[in-house]
């Protein structure tokens, strides 16, 4: 999670002080909301009954015409005072993955958001930067209400809008010579965020000097990459990683592949401009719509269009100045931005992927009632690990161990095998360097979504899926609200992501080398509690099949 380092000095309703008695820039309340000068130019947000609120306040300059597809600019200045009650767009993306932003074709996106805790510090508070998950292709910063998470955890939250899809990731030869290496143009644009935050933190009642980067899925990749970049060292403090393991091979793309895949997904976007034009490749431009059809020129809806159809998956590009070397190749070598570290998954991961199945075999056999069988079960494991492994996985994963249901065994299979396994193998390897704290989100019953007509309910419970950790976090409006319990729940994790940031600790044992220590975080009975995370998760087994 991301949370926004904001320092206020003037207490609500008074109108002036424009330094407070620790030096730092104040916010000043006038009628029409607080108003906080940054290094660009003053901003006016928005006041609540417990935070402050800064939203759509730009970090860097439009990422448009000539700095498409280039290293990030800095913000221009402005004059007169910015109106930051309402959020930014969103960058270009369909607002797909689930819970998704708005779909969006503006390319002049990035924004942060700050919220801070309403009441006045006479100290600094930490801060939290929080990196969206979305695949790298969907959505955005101010999804993430943190209005509870400032609040009740004392902290500064800023959440950041980047770019992502091919705006942000494509990797092509013909890039390469364009001021820096192709594929990570939405990671510069998160490093520029971290250094808004150094140069602002003050400015809105944050510490600079202590500042956590967090961020859920693929903002924990992002993280990762954070992790081990030269150039982010400084930039931040501590590391929350949400259901994102460093050691994850499938989201670390060398710059090689990444080169080849771009190279694809350039084709499939011209094959779509021209398409839409009707005209052919190489064509300047069409005389009626004026469109080219060259896939750099592209309109952003042929961009986005892209966007998760095109054989390139999206994300950080290892191999080059900016990520020379990969998270298994840094950990190993102890060569990377040494901070106490906080990871951890939700306890069914995979239900998530499941539940995608289940609802394309209801799509495919125009069945409304179609559900996942053991023919599927099997299917599925051979595809993914081959005949002979997947013979020893189904054996140790049978069906009749899971009430007879081939959706929840196998979702415990894609869990194991995947998420945990190198929750495992990351927290050994980073506890080597640096304090390591893992957890395991749990909770039995977690909130559903809000339109439930887009989203049916599957035929077996979801759990603590992918993502559904999310709304105890955050307010989220894609989620229906928590329950009293789940809300308790929620002060206790606000509680530890909070202390984490400020201190460094989680309140429960460390992972070593030796004992992968972990806590499961639940409502209800039992509640939260440590676990033997290895076992539950049978990382003995997964290991023996490597």
């Amino acid at each position: 999670m991301l949370k926004k380092t904001a320092r206020m000095a003037i207490a609500l309703g008074i109108t002036a002080g424009l330094v407070s008695a620790t030096g730092t820039a104040a916010a000043t309340d006038h009628g029409a909301g607080p108003v906080v000068r940054t290094d660009k130019g003053t901003v006016r947000g928005t006041v609540t009954d417990t935070a402050r609120v800064f939203q759509g306040v730009p970090y860097a300059a439009p990422p448009t015409g000539e700095r498409r597809w280039a290293p990030t600019a800095p913000a221009r200045r402005w004059h007169g005072v910015l109106d930051a009650s309402r959020p930014g767009s969103a960058c270009p993306q369909t607002g797909s993955t689930p819970p998704a932003g708005p779909a969006s074709l503006d390319e002049d996106c990035l924004f942060v958001n700050v919220t801070t805790p309403r009441t006045v510090s006479a100290e600094p508070r930490p801060v939290m930067v929080y990196l969206h998950g979305g695949d790298h292709t969907d959505g955005s910063g101010d999804m993430h209400g943190a209005r509870r998470l400032a609040a009740r955890g004392d902290v500064a939250v800023v959440t950041v809008n980047y770019r992502l899809g091919a705006l942000g990731y494509l990797a092509h030869p013909g890039l390469e010579g364009r001021r820096g290496e192709s594929g990570n143009y939405g990671f510069l644009d998160q490093q520029a965020a971290l250094r808004w935050v150094q140069r602002n933190a003050a400015a809105f009642g944050g510490d600079r000097d202590n500042v956590t980067l967090f961020g859920e899925s693929s903002g924990a990749y992002s993280t990762c990459a954070h992790l081990v970049a030269p150039s982010s060292a400084g930039l931040f403090h501590r590391a929350v990683l949400q259901s994102g393991a460093c050691l994850a091979t499938a989201h670390t793309r060398e710059r090689a592949d990444a080169l080849e895949q771009g190279e694809e997904a350039a084709r499939a976007i011209g094959e779509r401009v021209t398409e839409d034009d009707g005209t052919r490749p190489g064509e300047p431009a069409d005389r009626r719509t004026g469109r080219r059809t060259d896939w750099r020129t592209a309109e952003p809806e042929d961009l986005v269009y892209d966007f998760g159809r095109s054989p390139c998956p999206y994300g950080p590009v290892y191999g080059g100045r900016l990520l020379p070397r990969t998270p298994r190749e840094a950990f190993a070598t102890g060569e990377f931005n040494r901070v106490p570290v906080l990871q951890g998954i939700n306890r069914e991961e995979g239900r998530a992927g499941v539940y995608g199945a289940e609802m394309g075999k209801k799509s495919e056999t125009k069945d409304p009632a179609a559900t996942l069988d053991e023919a599927d079960y099997l299917e599925r494991l051979d595809d993914a690990f081959g005949p002979e492994k997947a013979t020893a996985v189904a054996a140790r994963y049978p069906v009749v161990a899971y009430d007879g249901s081939p959706a929840l065994a196998l979702e415990a299979v894609l869990t194991d095998s995947d998420l945990a396994r190198l929750t495992v193998d990351t927290g050994r390897v980073l506890s080597r360097a640096v304090p390591t704290y893992t957890y395991e989100f749990a909770d039995h019953e977690t909130p559903w979504y809000a339109d439930a007509e887009s989203y049916p309910k599957p035929s077996f419970p979801m759990g603590a899926a992918h993502t559904f950790e999310l709304p105890y976090l955050f307010e989220l409006s894609e989620f229906e609200p928590l329950t009293d319990a789940q809300r308790r729940l929620s002060d206790s994790m606000i509680r530890i992501w909070s202390d984490f940031a400020r201190t460094g600790e989680a309140p429960w044992k460390p992972t070593t080398p030796a004992a992968p220590n972990a806590y499961s975080l639940a409502s209800g009975p039992g509640g939260s509690h440590p676990v033997d995370f290895a076992k539950d998760h049978r990382y003995g087994f997964w290991k023996s099949l490597d």
